[in-house]
């Protein structure tokens, strides 16, 4: 296991640095802003100790700060909606395989996972803000300011980003969790006595959750790739807003640091979810020392 960490960190930290460095390189001159001396290995040295520089706007730490303050609820909320429906829809289609509600779920979860979510978000404004006038249509209200009146600013957002997610992880749910119903160690503790439901909960149930769990670190990474462009679609502050914002003021310094922490983000989350799988499950670390 401490082996799998180790690696797993090594890769980890390896994509961040080639990240970094990438973007150093691409993003071109800083114009406007005290550059930071010492090339690309003097900008993530002064990263290291949180300095992100300044730019003609102030400072790139505060403004990535700010955005994180929207982008990391944003996708926390996103991914607790996207487990639960898609955990549920998953489980009911699990409970009878190839009954109609199974056919009926798996057809509606294969549509959903195909649709894109600035459209879905077009269509939950429409109703929700245009139609009902439950929800604003867009902007946020900073957590300073009204803490309810943010989480409800995000409400909208979470859904728009939530919703295909939960259509593809309740097909991922509804695979592992009938090939767990037909697993040795269910099919085993039925041969001892126990009855089909209760062997599943005892057994099955777990196997279930660990196939599954590489398949959510996928879902997460992709929430937070999700989140750049559910951002814009709403106009939210967050990190996808700071990054296109960047682009089209040609502000580098903010451009490298926002990219970066999208990156790490990504890759941080991917990182942690393989580990805990890995913890849980010993067979997912034995390729590793390959």
């Amino acid at each position: 296991m401490i082996w799998f960490v180790v690696v797993r960190l090594g890769q980890l930290l390896a994509t961040v640095v080639l990240t970094a460095l990438l973007a150093f390189w691409l993003c071109g001159p800083v114009s406007g802003a005290r550059e930071i001396t010492g090339g690309a290995f003097g900008w993530l040295g002064h990263l290291l100790v949180g300095d992100f520089g300044r730019t003609a706007n102030g400072d790139v730490g505060a403004a990535l700060g700010g955005a994180l303050a929207v982008t990391l609820p944003l996708v926390l909320f996103a991914l607790i909606l996207a487990t639960a429906i898609g955990g549920g829809l998953g489980w009911a289609a699990a409970l009878r395989p190839g009954s109609l509600t199974d056919r009926l779920l798996a057809a509606v979860a294969e549509i959903g996972a195909a649709v894109a979510n600035f459209w879905l978000g077009l269509l939950l404004v429409l109703g929700f803000a245009g139609g009902l006038h439950w929800l604003p249509a867009a902007g946020f209200v900073p957590w300073t300011d009204d803490a309810l009146q943010a989480i409800v600013s995000l409400l909208l957002p979470a859904l728009a980003l939530a919703l295909p997610a939960a259509a593809a992880i309740a097909l991922d749910a509804r695979a592992a969790l009938s090939e767990a119903r037909q697993s040795l160690p269910v099919e085993a503790a039925q041969l001892r006595g126990l009855d089909a439901e209760t062997a599943f909960r005892r057994h099955g149930l777990r196997l279930a959750l660990l196939e599954l769990s590489p398949a959510l670190a996928l879902h997460a990474a992709a929430l937070i790739a999700g989140a750049m462009i559910v951002e814009a679609a709403f106009s939210l502050p967050g990190l996808g807003r700071l990054i296109l914002d960047a682009v089209s003021a040609h502000d580098a310094a903010t451009l490298r640091a926002g990219l970066l922490v999208l990156v790490l983000l990504i890759a941080g989350t991917v990182f942690l979810v393989r580990v805990c799988a890995g913890s849980a499950d010993p067979r997912l670390t034995v390729e590793t020392p390959e």
